[in-house]
């Protein structure tokens, strides 16, 4: 890549990739902002933009927002002339004849440690798996997806707690330092990529399904699926047969079932509560905490106040 000032195209979408916009914009020349078109709002009436739109404006940069990367799309960002692409959680691929806009290269931030959680859910995966550390990877745009060299890698340690609105953020301001240091090496000629190592990971979308507790699993894995799996869809066992989310856990991963549990007792058995700590839930192989819960069409509890409004809550078994 020859050195000299970047003309960046950046394309994204949610809300993580808005720091990472905003500190390309303030060290950099931004062409425009490449995202997705506007979404209706929850009655249908209104359309909502995506965050990386509402940043843009508020930057100053032109939006593009084409609902598919075809000829006119091409031909809308050439008008702008970027000769390099940064993308963060745009949510479409890049053919070969698009990336060919781009004469200096195009870089993708992905939100995991690469090559594991390729794909399109990274952090919930990341949690889900218990990694006990995850990374900001940036790489070179491949056909393959998120198979590209990687020029930088900000490798950081989990303690078992995350959730992932709470990841998510952290990400996304880690992810604003390294596209910033990337870009910089790029400029300077200094950075070059090099070839993943290991062997790779792929995950899949997360579906309303995934939220199923089943309370034969580990306590390990159940305190992964309620900190993975907020906001949605929630990890979900029932009470009564009404569905019950459980949305927050006690302590760290490391220290999930390690409370036995009693002879005799079900797992999904709610065996006992503790002040200071929540209420207890057999596993298969030791006790899950729980701090925080939410009955269908009401709204999120702490312990104790679920506690005084679901007085037969205590030696119920949950889920069916």
């Amino acid at each position: 890549m020859e050195n000299g000032r970047l003309k960046v195209l950046f394309a994204g979408t949610p809300e993580i990739a808005v720091p990472s916009l905003r500190a390309i914009a303030s060290e950099f020349e931004v062409a425009a902002v490449l995202t997705n078109p506007d979404k209706p709002g929850a009655r249908g009436r209104t359309l909502i933009p995506p965050p990386v739109k509402q940043a843009a404006l508020e930057l100053g940069l032109p939006v593009l927002q084409p609902e598919r990367l075809l000829g006119d799309a091409r031909e809308a960002v050439s008008l702008y002339h970027p000769d390099f692409l940064v993308s963060f959680a745009y949510g479409r691929l890049f053919g070969p004849r698009f990336l060919t806009l781009f004469g200096r290269g195009a870089v993708n931030i992905h939100p995991s440690l690469l090559p594991l959680c390729r794909g399109c859910a990274p952090i919930q995966n990341t949690i889900l798996r218990g990694d006990s550390e995850t990374a900001v990877s940036v790489q070179c745009i491949a056909r393959q997806m998120d198979c590209g060299d990687l020029f930088y890698v900000d490798r950081f340690p989990l303690d078992g707690t995350e959730t992932t609105p709470a990841l998510t953020d952290f990400i996304s301001r880690r992810a604003a330092r390294a596209i910033v240091h990337v870009l910089h090496g790029i400029e300077s000629g200094t950075l070059t990529p090099v070839p993943q190592q290991g062997d790779a990971t792929y995950t899949k979308m997360v579906c309303k399904e995934d939220g199923v507790i089943d309370w034969h699993e580990s306590a390990k894995t159940i305190h992964a699926k309620v900190r993975a799996l907020l906001p949605w869809p929630k990890a979900t066992t029932s009470l009564d047969g009404t569905p019950l989310m459980l949305t927050g856990v006690v302590g760290p991963l490391s220290e999930a079932g390690s409370d036995p549990v009693p002879d005799g007792v079900l797992p999904g058995t709610v065996v006992r509560f503790q002040k200071g700590k929540g209420i207890a839930i057999a596993c298969s192989d030791g006790l899950l905490w729980v701090d925080h819960l939410q009955l269908a069409a009401r709204k999120e509890l702490d312990w104790q106040s679920f506690l005084n409004g679901n007085s037969s809550f205590m030696g119920s078994v949950l889920g069916g």
